[in-house]
């Protein structure tokens, strides 16, 4: 069997259906950019905060020593397979007491998180809590957190052409000090 070739006829499954939502709008329009997930999915959304910076959006990662308050004009992009996590939906419940807006990427249509954010994307795929062999040869969240990457990769070249921000643009605001 040739796993790799299995894993990116999954991913292309996985990424027929997603619709945007026009989160990219959600990014260009808000003051702060907010993004939280746990385990793999929030080391995704860590990468998606760097593009964003070097984007030159404000962009925070929930939970790290130099985050800021959060507030009515900003954005929170939360990552969560199960949609249920109890962490993610506590952070999603503060954001929404102060008003930012709320964005869930997700694999459950029904979550306890999706009903408290504004937009919900749906990545065709299995939680981590799901045994659906159907769907992917891959354990556990694997599929959800790949796709997730592919599609918030998608949305960062969404921002550059609707921004016309090019690589170069970029790179003035990556990181030097490595």
């Amino acid at each position: 069997m040739n796993y790799l070739e299995n894993i990116l006829g999954e991913l292309s499954n996985s990424t027929k259906n997603i619709d945007n939502q026009n989160i990219s709008n959600e990014i260009i329009k808000s003051n702060q950019i907010f993004t939280h997930g746990l385990g793999r999915s929030g080391l995704v959304l860590k990468m998606f905060a760097m593009r964003l910076a070097q984007l030159g959006y404000n962009s925070n990662v929930v939970g790290e020593t130099t985050t800021k308050s959060i507030h009515k004009d900003d954005l929170l992009i939360l990552a969560s397979g199960s949609g249920n996590t109890a962490q993610v939906k506590i952070v999603a419940q503060e954001a929404k007491k102060v008003g930012a807006s709320i964005i869930l990427i997700t694999s459950n249509d029904d979550s306890e998180i999706g009903k408290i954010a504004d937009h919900v994307v749906n990545i065709q795929s299995k939680s981590k809590y799901d045994n659906d062999d159907s769907i992917t040869i891959q354990p556990m969240g694997s599929l959800f957190e790949q796709t997730l990457m592919l599609y918030l990769d998608s949305i960062v070249l969404q921002l550059m052409n609707e921004e016309n921000i090019n690589e170069s643009d970029m790179m003035n605001n990556h990181a030097n000090l490595e």
